[in-house]
């Protein structure tokens, strides 16, 4: 679906994708957990019930060269510091000793502070590559505090003060020097313990360093913090919610008697192992004996294996309920032959369900007559390209070749007498095959394609008809999400062939143009389906067309669809498929429009900037896909 012309400016910000996607495989190296996602918040955060950890949206719209590093430094204290030298056990202790203070909040993030400071500099010294990225972390950070610590002290905001203090005293070396006369004195007190953080080597000795400096701040300080400049810390004790059958299992978790996670390594990984197991249909079942009791007028009668059954009932998990409960229209109970998406088609689709189908072919008498006069006007642009083609082809058969040193001799060998270096060999053509190619066409069926559908039509029908007269076997397919009834437990989707690999050459003419705008659409879910689908064939050159208006928006998608389709589009080029995608408008686009879907599909995206370019368009991209099969 269309969104990207978004009536707020500056809300309108699109996430670089393959830079998100650059990040997230390195923090997977990092943290050695293949499962890790990576996300964008407005502080770095840890989220075991994603399985994800957070870089700083702090870092947006700064120099390149900041932005990057900085990124990266969020990313480095994340997945090599705090994730597996960060002791949680320490860390409980210290929330134990600090929950019933004033000022509890600052004691939290000062402690989160000092064990960055000591993890930034344990990351130095394993991987020393990593320092340009905190030498830039620590400057622009020291200045974001120079400015706070002004701010906030002239408000009256001690906490924040205190703490802006205590951030620039560690990184600027001489602490001395940012002290002013008007500061309380117990600034200078405090600064005196805090300095033991340089020699800290554990959670343990930072929670003890900020225990003494809360001791001496007890008679001083009853304010708590009012801006929060750490989030880390507060998602660590999440716990899951599973099916009241685990109930039990649960309290025991939280129990203050239940030995804590070691590092939040292995907290991640227990997360991960627990969400594994709640996946699936677990609450299925079926009844197909009569072995428990019957009750008759209220009377309970014992039960007896013997007993024979009354009816039979199949229970279902929540995932399935919604589609058993569509599939009954009209009183007449219809059997969908729906599919789990399942991990094989990427996180971000694990309660997708999807149904593939032959479209339904429209009714009406004047369709024939209205393709005759559409092939009609596309005629002429169908002839002069496949007589193209061929004549590539044909140019790539080599004439016989003659008077060579080797090879097959030549029935003429009055060369042997003739002529002082005779050549009497020659070697035969190479016989002419068909184009070894087959491709998938995807046509994006939001509702915001509803004003270019009749276009689009008529581009699918030329690159039907020329596939066709190139005997080149390929799919059209039709796809999107029904939003009405998608939900958190699942989301339908479809995918309507108009013509399939299986179908040969044969004319589907009139299943194109049934063709109908629906709902919402999932573009790195149909990209993934159309790799697997080619990957079964045995055709060398494989190619995904993409026809696409927007970007892609369904249930739970409208965040992460950038990255996904991004990550989609990566996959199937490693495992050898071409894709090549037609943003289709009926406007002319705008920047950042093109900036979007060269992020999502690099430089094979193409634009039709108005309806009356589809066509050409797709005969260019076609050209494009068939000269490095015939190079």
């Amino acid at each position: 679906m269309s969104s990207v012309n978004r009536f707020i400016q500056f809300n309108n910000e699109t996430i670089n994708a393959k830079r998100m996607i650059q990040l997230e495989q390195l923090a997977r190296a990092l943290g050695r957990s293949p499962y890790l996602t990576l996300t964008v918040r407005k502080l770095m955060e840890f989220r075991p019930k994603e399985g994800a950890v957070s870089i700083s949206h702090f870092w947006n719209h700064r120099d390149p060269e900041i932005e990057q590093k900085g990124q990266l430094s969020d990313l480095y204290l994340l997945t090599s510091g705090f994730w597996r030298h960060f002791d949680l056990a320490a860390w409980d202790t210290y929330k134990k000793k600090v929950s019933h203070l004033p000022i509890r909040e600052f004691a939290l993030q000062l402690a989160i502070s000092a064990e960055e400071f000591r993890l930034s500099n344990l990351i130095r010294q394993e991987r020393p590559g990593t320092d340009s990225a905190f030498v830039i972390r620590e400057e622009v950070y020291t200045t974001f505090h120079e400015q706070q610590l002004m701010v906030n002290f002239s408000k009256g905001f001690m906490s924040d003060s205190l703490f802006s203090f205590l951030y620039i005293a560690l990184r600027k070396g001489s602490p001395t020097s940012i002290l002013i006369e008007e500061y309380p004195s117990y600034f200078n007190r405090v600064l005196a313990k805090w300095q033991f953080v340089f020699d800290s080597k554990s959670t343990a000795e930072s929670c003890q360093i900020c225990l003494d400096i809360l001791y001496l701040l007890e008679e001083e300080m009853m304010k708590d913090l009012t801006h929060i400049f750490i989030s880390l810390h507060e998602n660590l004790k999440e716990v899951p919610v599973y099916e009241e059958k685990n109930k039990r299992r649960i309290d025991q978790q939280d129990s203050d008697d239940l030995a804590p996670s070691e590092s939040i390594e292995e907290m991640f990984r227990t997360w991960h192992r627990e969400s594994e197991k709640q996946q699936g249909p677990h609450l299925e079942f079926e009844l197909t004996k009569g072995n428990k009791g019957k009750t008759n007028n209220g009377r309970v009668e014992e039960g007896d294996e013997s007993n024979d059954i009354d009816s039979e009932g199949s229970g279902t998990s929540s995932a399935n309920k919604k589609s058993k409960q569509t599939a009954k229209m009209n009183g007449k109970s219809e059997k969908k032959q729906t599919k789990q998406s399942g991990e094989r088609f990427g996180d971000e689709h694990q309660n997708v369900t999807f149904e593939e189908k032959k479209i339904n072919q429209k009714a009406n008498h004047n369709l024939k007559n209205t393709i005759s006069i559409i092939r009609a006007e596309q005629k002429p642009y169908v002839k002069a390209f496949t007589k193209e083609m061929r004549k590539r082809m044909d140019q790539k058969q080599e004439s016989k070749r003659t008077r060579l040193s080797k090879g097959r001799l030549t029935p003429n060998l009055t060369s042997l007498l003739t002529e002082q270096r005779p050549k009497p060999f020659y070697k035969k053509n190479n016989p002419s095959l068909p184009m070894d190619a087959v491709f998938g066409l995807l046509i994006d069926s939001s509702a915001s394609m509803i004003d270019k559908m009749e276009e689009t039509k008529k581009a699918v029908l030329l690159f039907h008809d020329v596939l066709r007269d190139l005997s080149i076997r390929h799919d059209i397919v039709s796809y999107y999400e029904d939003a009405y009834e998608a939900s958190d437990q699942e989301q339908p989707n479809s995918f309507l062939f108009c013509h399939q690999v299986e179908d040969g050459l044969k004319d589907h003419s009139e299943a194109i143009f049934s063709l109908e705008a629906h709902d919402d659409n999932r573009d790195g879910l149909a990209i993934r389906w159309m790799a697997e689908r080619l990957l079964k064939r045995s055709e060398k050159h494989k190619f995904i067309l993409l026809f696409s208006d927007g970007e892609p928006s369904a249930y739970g998608y409208a965040a992460n669809g950038i990255i996904d389709t991004a990550e989609a589009v990566i996959e199937a080029e490693k495992k050898g498929i071409h894709l090549l995608h037609l943003f289709l408008s009926a406007e002319q686009p705008v920047e950042e429009q093109l900036q979007l879907f060269h992020m999502m599909f690099g430089a094979k995206t193409a634009t039709a900037k108005n309806v009356d370019e589809f066509t050409t368009q797709t005969l260019r991209l076609l050209r494009r896909m068939l000269y490095l099969v015939v190079k």
